[in-house]
């Protein structure tokens, strides 16, 4: 019982620094071949993006991966339309997400009440953090998915074999979901185990 509430002090702090720092690095990515069109970080789930500023990022990585960098120039030197293009580029930004939101906050209160001396039972905090946290991420997964299968069946991408374009959870995103199940599996049976332990002290 001492081993393990050595790693109930130790393990919170750089688990949830972890999942914050995992906001930094693609969650999202939009592929067409080897040559990734979008991603998106999860600090843009939690702002919100605007879609010229994903065309910016796309065409700069298009610049650095794609034999068609020249023609990518070209497009980006014409003048855009004036209010038609400025409404359609307003559809296409992405608005914050709130699981996402819900899963970094979860993240940055589980530091906090861990830096907190004055708690007690740190343990349970700690369960309902990581499953919320993983609940979060579970919840933007789906929702997510769902959008783009949907955006694939409107648009026909990847019909005929012509434009094979994928989309993938970043490795940051599977990196902050295993973090918040480790910490959730770990004070599940910590306090599984702490309650025993009192209802043994009990008889």
């Amino acid at each position: 019982m001492k081993t393990l509430k050595m790693l109930s002090d130790f393990l919170p702090i750089p688990s949830y620094t972890v999942i914050i720092l995992c906001f930094l690095f693609p969650f999202f990515l939009v592929k067409c071949g080897n040559v990734t069109l979008m991603s998106v970080k999860g600090t843009d789930l939690i702002t919100g993006v605007s879609k010229q500023k994903m065309d910016e990022r796309m065409r700069e990585s298009i610049k650095k991966s794609s034999p068609y960098a020249s023609s990518v120039s070209n497009q980006e030197d014409r003048p855009s339309s004036s209010d038609d293009s400025q409404e359609e580029s307003d559809k296409g930004d992405i608005s914050p997400n709130l699981f996402v939101i819900l899963s970094f906050l979860m993240a940055v209160a589980g530091i906090a009440v861990q830096l907190m001396k004055t708690i007690r039972n740190k343990y349970l905090y700690h369960l309902g953090f990581s499953v919320t946290g993983l609940l979060g991420l579970l919840g933007f997964y789906l929702s997510f998915k769902a959008k783009m299968e949907d955006l694939e069946h409107t648009t026909g991408m990847g019909m005929d074999g012509k434009i094979n374009i994928a989309y993938s959870f970043g490795e940051a995103f599977y990196i902050a979901a295993a973090l918040f199940s480790v910490v959730f599996l770990f004070f599940g049976i910590y306090s599984y185990l702490f309650l025993s332990k009192k209802d043994l002290e009990k008889i």
